[in-house]
């Protein structure tokens, strides 16, 4: 049970993060057209009905964050390879990428790899990814018990 609490902890942690640097981006003016959170909300609206509020897509935004990815982090951390959980967090966030980049894009009518967005979204949502890999497993690592009989540290080195 602690396993899972370090899990959705991490996975909360990860999605707080790529979440104030899409906000940045976005403010920043950076491909403005091209925001998860409002597409998550329509995704939402269209399929299920729900209301066309913002609320929603930061919600969805959050459980998949927390929930699907912290949880699915913790079943396969033992068999990612890498020596430190940044690592294997790193990893974690390319098959993410990958898993959304084959499934989500075509489903929303852009293509694999959001192709029919160019480039610039494959690119920008792997640097996501990548980023919240990273600190889902530095956090989960950082979280560890001391003295846990684990050869894995957390490690900022990458």
């Amino acid at each position: 049970m602690a396993e899972l609490g370090r899990g959705l902890f991490a996975g909360f942690a990860a999605t707080l993060v790529i979440s104030a640097l899409m906000i940045v981006r976005l403010e920043a003016g950076f491909m403005t057209w091209f925001n998860p959170i409002q597409i998550m909300n329509l995704s939402a609206h269209q399929a299920l009905g729900t209301p066309n509020n913002a609320a929603i897509g930061w919600g969805l935004h959050f459980i998949v964050g927390t929930v699907l990815w912290g949880g699915l982090f913790i079943t396969l951390v033992k068999v990612l390879p890498g020596t430190t959980y940044a690592r294997k967090g790193l990893l974690f966030g390319i098959l993410a990428w990958l898993l959304v980049m084959l499934t989500v894009f075509p489903l929303a009518g852009s293509g694999f790899f959001g192709t029919g967005f160019g480039l610039a979204i494959p690119l920008s949502t792997l640097i996501a990814h990548l980023v919240f890999g990273a600190v889902l497993g530095y956090v989960y690592g950082w979280l560890k018990p001391a003295g846990a009989h684990d050869s894995s540290r957390a490690g900022i080195n990458v």
